[in-house]
């Protein structure tokens, strides 16, 4: 009898620890998702003042006449 109780203890307390788990995570889940969505919103890694970005000359493969 006594066994029994305490693996009816034993079961319930890992049924509620996986429960607030989950919830954890499903907490910690939305809260990413809804950070990334506020923060695509307001431009994500987009610049407020526009850049130069360095323009490449290529190399000319065929020599200059003389």
């Amino acid at each position: 009898m006594m066994t029994a109780l305490l693996l009816s203890i034993l079961a319930a307390g890992a049924v509620f620890y996986g429960i607030v788990y989950e919830r954890r995570l499903r907490n910690d889940r939305l809260s990413l998702t809804t950070e990334l969505r506020k923060w695509e919103n307001e431009g994500g890694n987009v610049p407020q003042v526009p850049t130069v970005s360095p323009v490449v000359t290529p190399e000319k493969k065929v020599p200059a006449k003389p």
